[in-house]
């Protein structure tokens, strides 16, 4: 790809996803006959990874291998198993850089359960790690990422760490912090940009019942943080910045967009990956405005409001062109 490319890195988990289309969970003893059985790739950095690139460049391009003004990479670790090769093959399809993502002998891909309930399109998902927690302590981070990427099915330290580099050599450092778990001061120092949903900014705020978000994106921004992105499912958007944080201002709700929701799986990774692209094209820029946040998270709306009308996890995330023409 061109050297002129804004480089995504995203540093994260890989998966194999088993899924169960079933019309309600079943309860406890109770043996229940689903509609449909599949097995696919996910894992929270692996989805946030294609619809990284997939958000930034048209099938076609990819099919092709052509350029576009960003490169995504993926890192992390897969096992020498029955599920790796055809893992990493589909990412390279995608037009994911794979170099650094490590094949671990005698270790297991990491595994996803997930169940969902077909009247709703809400998901529920158990998640075997392997691979993924073997990924060690060391730096993760190239030199010439824009963009790093994180979240947290990672062994914590990797992610601390990693983060932390990231912020030296002067990439825009990004986390999607889940599964939820509280996280130390170091996590929020100069970070760029938090992205949560409600569950998750209430375990790591702190605040179980917040009277307002803004209560909320106050405790991260205290912290170091200068962008704060919740997300609240159908009510939508929630973004304040440290500027508006420092002039008193509320924060702003973008309305979430009235779709009809087949499968939740992956739309929070569609929200993220094309927020991620976002934040890699302004930063290759001359960077003489400051960061259209607003736009930003319209955009990121538009294309998780594809993903939830489509079954499954990466195959459901949308190619730019077709976030274009909705």
């Amino acid at each position: 790809m061109s050297s002129k490319s804004a480089v995504i890195s995203v540093i994260g988990s890989l998966n194999v996803d088993l899924v169960t289309r079933t019309p309600r969970v079943p309860v406890a003893g109770e043996t229940l006959t689903t509609e449909s059985f599949n097995t696919g790739f996910g894992g929270k950095g692996a989805n946030q990874a294609v619809a990284c690139a997939r958000l930034s460049r048209t099938q076609k391009q990819a099919s092709n291998k052509e350029a576009s003004d960003v490169e995504v990479r993926m890192v992390g670790a897969v096992g020498d198993d029955e599920f790796h090769e055809g893992f990493l093959k589909s990412l390279q399809a995608d037009g994911l850089g794979t170099k650094g993502v490590k094949i671990l002998k005698g270790k297991k891909t990491g595994v996803a359960v997930i169940v969902v309930e077909t009247g709703t399109g809400e998901n529920r998902i158990m998640f075997c790690p392997g691979a993924n927690y073997d990924v060690q302590v060391e730096d993760l981070v190239d030199d010439d990422a824009a963009v790093v990427l994180f979240q947290l099915e990672l062994p914590l330290q990797v992610v601390l760490y990693n983060m932390n580099l990231a912020r030296e050599k002067g990439a825009e450092t990004i986390i999607n912090p889940a599964p939820a778990i509280p996280l130390p001061d170091e996590a929020y120092r100069g970070l760029g940009h938090l992205i949560v949903n409600e569950t998750e900014a209430a375990t790591l705020s702190g605040i179980e019942n917040p009277t307002s978000w803004d209560e909320v994106a106050s405790v991260f921004i205290n912290r170091g943080v200068k962008n704060v992105i919740i997300t609240l499912g159908g009510e939508g958007v929630y973004y304040r910045t440290d500027k508006q944080h420092a002039k008193e201002q509320p924060g702003q709700i973008v309305p979430a967009r009235k779709v009809q929701v087949v499968d939740t799986t992956a739309a929070g990774d569609t929200f993220v990956g094309a927020y991620s692209v976002a934040v890699a094209r302004w930063r290759s820029s001359a960077q003489t405005t400051e960061f259209d946040l607003d736009s930003a998270i319209r955009n990121a709306n538009l294309a998780a409001s594809l993903t939830v009308q489509k079954a499954g996890a990466q195959s459901s995330i949308p190619w730019v062109d077709e976030v274009s023409s909705s």
